[in-house]
């Protein structure tokens, strides 16, 4: 079945609830059925703007606030915090599917045993504990932030392996207590096959995005690898096609390529748009974050120019895509000045072929002003608009 780049785009917008507003609802709830729907969150620490776990939420959920992913972990018990292809909240009913990486990492990262236990003896008699909560050894000098306290890259290998997990949060600094006093007494433990954890593995990243390539789908296999141990892409090939078989994925080809459909997605076409707004993206979007995928469906080429010398930047040190109905038709150099309820937009760079219709400019104007609010600011501010 051959499907034009328009459908598959949307498929994607579809898949990523970016195509129409409210796609998981409002609240709380809704925020749960994006993480579930979208399969993780990617957390980052860069506040220029609201940061990435929050933005992406408050993107796809009316009335997101981040209170609300703070009650899913450390109350309500049904996201918990590990590694997707970097750190993330995840569904907790995702949990037995993270098995196999923590297993790999404790086989071949295993901490010193005589710290690892006093620091789990520490946890179970003193309930949950920060990194600052251990003091380094007497006598013990710094070079730098890479250079560890032993007892903070043993929380860190303990937590990778599974022996401890992550059970809130106070700001970044992470609480560490053992998994049988976090998990929900419901939740599945078993641990998968290597033949269930591939599925899992490619039905959750097509499930998520509703039309990928094979790339898309090794797109986390360095984590994937660093974890587990050894190279996955040959398998996840293979599931994938294995899935394509049993018809739950079908092969389609765009623009002369290769790619794997969720049969649900497909079933959806022709997809049409709603009133078409303007959302600005996270350049950790899940939609987003894959570059390739990312100029395969929108022609969009993005560099995020904040790991770039100053001097050679062309957009700005953090340009956010801003997506207008299925198209991204621009980035802005942002940043929040939060004390004066101020957005500052240093610059818009629109895309080529992008008019300033009213039309456009109305969507613009609205999706800034959103955009804005969940910054905490009252009002934006727009410097210059540069067109390509």
């Amino acid at each position: 079945m051959e499907i034009s780049q328009r459908d598959a785009r949307r498929i994607a917008l579809e898949s990523q609830g970016l195509l129409r507003g409210q796609a998981f609802g409002r609240g709380k709830r809704g925020a749960l059925k994006a993480i579930t729907q979208l399969g993780y969150v990617q957390i980052d620490t860069i506040s220029v703007v609201e940061r990435a776990h929050h933005h992406v939420l408050g993107t796809r959920v009316p009335n997101y606030a981040p209170r609300m992913l703070d009650d899913m972990l450390a109350r309500d018990r049904t996201i918990f915090e590990y590694w997707s292809h970097a750190a993330a909240f995840l569904p907790m009913e995702d949990y037995r599917f993270y098995l196999p990486m923590k297993e790999g990492w404790r086989r071949r990262n295993a901490p010193d045993r005589k710290l690892a236990r006093e620091i789990i003896a520490r946890v179970r008699a003193e309930g949950p504990l920060q990194s600052r909560d251990f003091e380094a050894p007497p006598g013990r000098k710094s070079n730098g932030w890479w250079d560890w306290k032993p007892a903070k890259l043993a929380l860190e290998l303990l937590f990778l392996g599974g022996e401890l997990m992550i059970t809130s949060r106070d700001g970044f600094q992470k609480r560490y207590d053992l998994p049988e006093r976090v998990l929900p007494s419901d939740v599945d433990t078993t641990m998968p096959s290597e033949a269930e954890w591939l599925e899992f593995i490619v039905t959750r990243i097509a499930g998520s995005h509703g039309i990928v390539t094979e790339e898309d789908i090794a797109f986390a296999r360095t984590t994937l690898r660093k974890f587990y141990g050894r190279p996955l892409r040959k398998d996840l090939g293979q599931t994938a096609d294995r899935l394509v078989e049993q018809g739950k994925l079908q092969a389609v080809t765009m623009n002369g390529r290769h790619w794997y459909a969720h049969a649900d997605a497909l079933e959806r076409l022709p997809l049409r748009l709603g009133k078409r707004q303007v959302s600005v993206l996270s350049p950790f979007d899940n939609i987003i974050i894959n570059r390739r995928r990312l100029a395969d469906l929108f022609d969009f080429e993005y560099l995020l120019e904040c790991y770039v010398p100053a001097p050679k930047r062309v957009y700005g040190y953090f340009t956010l895509p801003v997506l207008w109905g299925d198209e991204i038709v621009a980035r802005i150099d942002a940043k929040a000045h939060r004390r004066k309820r101020e957005l500052e937009i240093k610059a818009l760079f629109l895309e080529p072929g992008v008019k300033q219709t009213s039309e456009f400019t109305a969507a613009l104007e609205s999706g800034l002003d959103t955009f804005a609010a969940m910054n905490g600011c009252d009002h934006f501010v727009l410097k210059r608009t540069v067109a390509a």
